[in-house]
């Protein structure tokens, strides 16, 4: 009976290792992850800038780290733009992350969390409200200038 529950438990590492290094495959070239770790030991945090510059000589200019999931990292002007300006939806969206996961009773709700269609309705009507209240109105100009002229009114002064 051991023996096959250690066959059935090696079998499932082998196809777990084997499934993981099949989706690193689908993302840009950089080093090579550790499954559930990713580059999480051999990624010096403290310089990492360094570190970064030294992988841009190896891989070129747009890689990935795993830090255990996936990040594409791009390094030249050329390619972020080409992947905000030119290609921005395929770039957008957030990935469901702790804080997301664990305080959100509703997935892509709120204002922070939102993504796609949800987050310009969001932001429509949060920019609607945010004008009503005075956002973009230069209001203190507004009140230094009636300030002005009501003192002017008061010492009856003439205005041109």
């Amino acid at each position: 009976m051991i023996p096959i529950v250690v066959l059935v438990f090696i079998s499932a590492i082998a196809v777990y290792i084997w499934l993981f290094y099949e989706n690193v495959r689908r993302y840009p070239k950089g080093p090579t992850p550790l499954p559930i770790f990713g580059n999480f030991f051999t990624t010096d945090f403290r310089k990492l800038h360094e570190q970064i510059a030294d992988y841009t000589k190896v891989y070129g200019n747009v890689f990935t780290l795993w830090l255990p999931k996936p990040h594409v990292v791009i390094t030249d002007y050329e390619g972020i733009k080409e992947a905000f300006a030119k290609k921005g939806d395929d770039f957008s969206g957030r990935s469901a992350i702790f804080p997301q996961t664990v305080f959100q009773n509703v997935e892509n709700g709120g204002v922070i969390f939102s993504q796609g269609e949800n987050w310009k309705e969001q932001r429509r009507i949060s920019l609607h409200i945010l004008r009503d209240f005075g956002m973009g109105k230069n209001l203190m100009e507004e009140q230094v200038r009636d300030d002005f002229f009501c003192s002017l009114l008061k010492h009856q002064m003439d205005i041109d």
